[in-house]
């Protein structure tokens, strides 16, 4: 599926990228050159100074927006218990269509 590479928030104006192990390669630019795109820029923003890792304790509540971060499931000590609720907020409109996107802009 097509997705905006740069992306602005709705509210708060600021601009983010979205990429992750997930994007193939961008559209207008040849198939390898996207893919070392994406590897650098995904090398910068996993750097540690850009990074959280959650320290759980008991009470912790972890809330993030699935539209600015890039996030993966870590290991975990499966004899502990977990609670785990997800919500899902329906935003309005895909992303091509609030960044005012064509198809040759996306990634």
């Amino acid at each position: 599926m097509r997705q905006a590479l740069v992306r602005h928030h709705r509210y708060s104006g600021r601009t983010s990228l979205y990429l992750a192990s997930h994007a193939s390669h961008i559209i207008g630019r040849p198939v390898e050159e996207g893919r070392e795109l994406i590897e650098e820029l995904i090398a910068f923003a996993t750097q540690p100074q850009f990074v959280h890792q959650h320290r759980w304790a008991a009470g912790d509540v972890v809330i993030w927006d699935n539209r600015c971060t890039m996030h993966r499931g870590r290991p975990y000590d499966m004899t502990q218990r977990r609670v785990l609720h997800r919500t899902t907020v329906s935003d309005y409109a895909n992303t091509l269509e609030q960044e005012g996107l064509t198809s040759s802009a996306a990634a």
